[in-house]
């Protein structure tokens, strides 16, 4: 009986110690797509099957234990996400990584977008990425980047995108992008490249957008973007650079957008966008700009249309500067943003009304017409002067259709448009959008409508109008001339005074009513409509002729009777 039981007490303890050693066995044989709670690995993935569940289509991983080296056994664990097509590694747990895992992604051969982020990555090596033949975006974000090596992104005939924003890379070597012929977008914000290697981009023929924004290059030549001939965008805000010098843009001959802005820009160089034909939108807003001397400097830029100076020291802006381009400013969709400078209260910003008065684009109507200047000490009297004087008796503007600054917003400038006249800057005539020369009209006007003529005195008259309530207009007549006055309709009447303290949203005019191209200046006088004849008057072409449609009536009538007639007689 005791050796039976001897017998039971062994086998018992063989079935625990088998059952431990496989247990141990399965925590081993644990692998990276398993749920957490259960994966012992020291690399954990969040990972999407198919609708089979056999197969991986993506996965998110990160380390889950310290001291993991780029050849550690737990990277052949990726051998699971060889058909994966986006792999993203993060820091998820407080775990770093250190490098680029080119042993865990050699075996990934399907991968489409590899996103690596929050790592401690100093080198980006040679051939990191050798083995990813089909790789289309891989974006390195986050993680502390410092060098980029010879080759490091070599040989990868589908790649189209390349991520490095938020690093710490300090310069672009020559031949670190090579072979790529599919990229098209580089991004290189918030690092701190401070030089960029002559040709270094010589490789990237097909490259349409390119970002290095937020840096500290100071310096740009002919040869820095040699080899880009189809990029069409690229950002250089936020860097240091004081000089454009001639010819830096020259191989970029299909670029549309260019952004200079927040830079230390204090001169540009006479042919510093030349060969830039296509370039359509120019921002050199937030800089140190305070005169552009080379008034050819914008020659040959046929399609640019949207033209930032926002924001720099300008205390001018030549119209011979702006002349070869102005009329492209006359569309809907242009933009010249001037404001924030220091242009003094002086005629030479007169060509602005010309263009206020031809563009078809409200926004620039609207900025031109809030244009600030700084005025001279004598030309700030007279306006205080004038202002007492013109200002309208308890002018109330409606609700909605004005807004109000006072001196402090002003900082001490006035609106141009309204010290234009003080500062002797209007003319009798202006250039209207064909060149040719628009005399102020008088204000007389041949009606063959009836109407009652208002036959003025040679001094002012006062005119009150119903549109706008309490408003008092007065407006100088010469004795010669009389305007005529429609019975149908209420005059529309202006003045030429204008609050210095509104801006910003004028009352928008009927642009069916009124010449745009007369200066603004003046009293502008009311477009007469043709009317229609007295005869056409008298017979609206609407009102339907009842005659006629009784015509109608009585012959159909005939026609059913003969046909009942017809049928009766036959049957």
């Amino acid at each position: 009986m005791a050796f039976w039981r001897v017998i039971i007490l062994a086998f018992t303890a063989s079935i625990f110690v088998e059952a431990k050693w496989f247990q141990r066995q399965k925590r081993e044989m644990t692998d990276i797509c398993d749920p957490a709670f259960s994966n012992t690995t020291k690399i954990q993935c969040y990972c999407i099957l198919d609708s089979h569940k056999d197969i991986v289509q993506s996965a998110e991983c990160h380390l889950a234990a310290k001291g993991v080296e780029a050849d550690d056994k737990s990277w052949e664990g990726f051998e699971k996400l060889k058909n994966a097509t986006k792999l993203t590694l993060s820091n998820t747990r407080g775990i770093v990584l250190p490098y680029i895992p080119t042993s865990a992604i050699k075996n990934l051969h399907s991968l489409i977008k590899l996103n690596i982020k929050y790592g401690n990555i100093d080198k980006i090596e040679a051939f990191a990425f050798a083995n990813l033949s089909v790789v289309e975006e891989i974006t390195l974000s986050d993680n502390q980047i410092e060098t980029l090596a010879r080759n490091a992104f070599a040989h990868h005939s589908d790649l189209t995108v390349i991520g490095l924003d938020s690093n710490e890379i300090v310069e672009i070597n020559r031949n670190v992008f090579v072979d790529l012929p599919s990229l098209e977008k580089l991004y290189l914000t918030n690092n701190k490249i401070t030089t960029i290697h002559d040709k270094a981009f010589i490789h990237l023929s097909n490259l349409r957008e390119m970002e290095i924004d937020r840096n500290n290059i100071f310096s740009l030549n002919s040869e820095t973007f040699s080899g880009l001939r189809k990029l069409q965008k690229l950002d250089l805000s936020s860097n240091a650079l004081e000089v454009i010098g001639d010819n830096t843009f020259l191989p970029l001959i299909n670029l549309r957008t260019l952004n200079l802005d927040g830079n230390k820009i204090q001169m540009l160089d006479e042919r510093a966008f030349h060969g830039l034909g296509r370039l359509y939108a120019l921002s050199l807003a937030h800089n140190n700009l305070t005169n552009i001397e080379n008034v050819r400097i914008l020659e040959h830029l046929d399609n640019l249309s949207q033209l930032s100076l926002k924001s720099n020291q300008l205390v001018e802006l030549k119209a011979e500067l702006i002349a070869p381009i102005l009329t492209n400013f006359y569309t809907n969709y242009s933009t010249l943003d001037v404001e924030d400078n220091n242009f003094p209260c002086a005629c030479h910003l007169e060509w602005f009304m010309g263009l206020m008065n031809n563009t078809r684009n409200k926004h620039l109507k609207l900025s031109i017409e809030n244009l600030k200047c700084t005025p001279s000490d004598s030309l700030r009297e007279q306006w205080s002067r004038a202002e007492v004087t013109e200002k309208p008796e308890e002018e109330e503007a409606p609700a909605g259709d004005y807004e109000y600054y006072d001196d402090s917003q002003l900082n001490g400038k006035l609106f141009y448009i309204d010290i234009r006249e003080l500062a002797n800057c209007t003319k009798n005539e202006i250039p209207a959008a064909n060149n040719e020369i628009v005399h102020k009209p008088n204000v007389e006007v041949t009606t063959k409508t009836t109407t009652k003529a208002t036959t003025p005195s040679p001094t002012t008259q006062k005119v009150t109008t119903t549109e706008v309530a309490t408003t008092k207009v007065t407006t100088s007549l010469k004795p010669e001339t009389s305007k005529p006055k429609e019975e149908a309709k209420p005059k529309e009447t202006f003045t030429t005074v204008r609050l210095a303290t509104v801006s910003a949203k004028p009352v928008e005019h009927n642009n069916n009513i009124f010449d745009h191209d007369m200066a603004s200046d003046e009293a502008r006088p009311e477009r007469i409509k043709a009317h229609r004849s007295i005869a056409d008057e008298d017979t609206p072409k609407d009102v339907p002729n009842h005659k006629a449609n009784a015509a109608h009536a009585n012959i159909s009538s005939v026609i059913v009777i003969s046909i009942m007639l017809f049928i009766r007689l036959c049957f």
